[in-house]
């Protein structure tokens, strides 16, 4: 009961006076490198893509901006983690994005070397000089807690728009549940306002086009652009395309920031 009452009497002391019952001053704790701030902090850099992701060295971890406090160059390397993303072949991907027509996904079941592939990244931390925050390092085609890369669930929603089977012997060609590929295909359905506003504003392409076909003829103009185009809307909307809206991890929400050169 002393130490609670002492205890108590010492935060008293250092919310009326800021001083300890003796006199002397009472200096608030330094929690610069405690989680003390509500949002975990993640900067995409469009640079690099799941696969040239291990081309980033430790001394270029030193040329971020913090995402926090804005201080230029302030990064170093601080820890790192391990995390899986899950991509089409290659071929596969290609053969889906680059389609005009219907999609048979029936002649990609074959296809050599496996339809997916798990490629496991040690994903860099790195932490700022002036405010001791630290910041994932992300790939621009990793989205953050989804499984899968941006351009494979691209490619996903681009089969269900032009799919030429049911949509249950689709999931069954790809090896995916069907209800897997609806509820991927409801959150791209969510993002298509601001798609299509990214359209008009940086590529001066307008939708007139109903709900329909406006649907298909978005997709297609972002897997035309698929380099660019995530990057684009991260600018304009400081967020992640089909990453989900009000993300919490433990208590805190997801701030989103970009490498400064791009």
């Amino acid at each position: 009961m002393k130490v609670r009452k002492k205890t108590h009497n010492l935060i008293v002391y250092f919310i009326v006076k800021n001083k300890r019952p003796d006199g002397r001053n009472i200096q608030p704790p330094d929690t610069r490198s405690e989680p003390h701030y509500k949002y975990i902090i993640m900067i995409a850099d469009y640079q690099y893509t799941h696969t040239s992701y291990s081309g980033l060295s430790r001394e270029d971890l030193n040329e971020y901006d913090c995402a926090r406090c804005g201080a230029k160059h302030s990064t170093k390397y601080y820890s790192h983690y391990k995390r899986h993303v899950i991509s089409l072949n290659i071929d596969a991907l290609i053969t889906i994005l680059e389609s005009e027509g219907d999609i048979n996904t029936e002649e990609l079941i074959d296809m050599a070397g496996g339809l997916f592939y798990d490629k496991l990244l040690d994903i860099f931390r790195v932490k700022c000089d002036s405010c001791n925050t630290t910041h994932a390092i992300l790939p621009g085609d990793v989205v953050p807690y989804r499984q899968y890369s941006l351009l494979t669930m691209l490619a996903i929603v681009k089969v269900m728009h032009n799919r030429k089977h049911s949509i249950e012997k689709t999931a069954g060609h790809l090896g995916l549940s069907w209800q897997f590929m609806l509820a991927l295909l409801n959150q791209w359905i969510s993002f298509l306002h601001a798609m299509a506003l990214v359209m008009r504003a940086v590529y001066k392409e307008r939708i007139d086009e109903q709900a329909a076909e406006a649907r298909e003829k978005i997709i297609g103009f972002v897997c035309g652009y698929r380099d660019s185009f995530p990057k684009n809307y991260q600018k304009e909307h400081k967020w992640i395309i089909l990453m989900t809206h009000g993300q919490i991890h433990k208590g805190r929400k997801i701030a989103l920031g970009m490498a400064a050169n791009q």
